[in-house]
């Protein structure tokens, strides 16, 4: 077996990479790292994200069902600032809340609808088993 010390990247298609970059920004503050083969390279702390402009914007993004693909991205934060999140996407009316015995969460979607889940964990001593 592999141990796994950190995921390094997610990489997604999008319609438009400068609306995606400015959400992405302003949401979690990625910030823009490099450019390589038509893709953009936004970082935030050991977190990268590479977005890659879709081949033809006016279609719809894979079928989850069809195509082994990401849709849903999450990322934990501190309990601290779970309380700010309405705020941060007040723009947002569609946003649902999960409160469970292990985390409690909120999803949004960004602006090529793959959700976007942010979480922190009750238990911070224990890993969380999302399976």
């Amino acid at each position: 077996m592999i141990h796994i010390k950190q995921m390094n990247n997610v990489a997604l298609k999008v319609r438009d990479l400068k609306q995606s970059m400015e959400w992405y920004n302003k949401h979690f503050g990625f910030e823009f790292r490099y450019e390589a083969e038509g893709c953009v390279a936004m970082g935030v702390r050991n977190v990268e994200l590479v977005l890659s402009p879709h081949d033809n914007p006016d279609a719809p993004l894979a079928n989850p069902k069809q195509v082994r693909c990401i849709h849903t991205l999450g990322f934990e934060i501190p309990e601290s600032e779970f309380h700010k999140l309405r705020d941060e996407f007040s723009d947002d009316d569609d946003i649902q809340e999960f409160d469970q015995a292990e985390f409690q969460s909120i999803i949004t979607s960004d602006p090529d609808d793959y959700c976007v889940e942010i979480y922190y964990n009750k238990q911070t001593n224990k890993p969380i088993d999302r399976a």
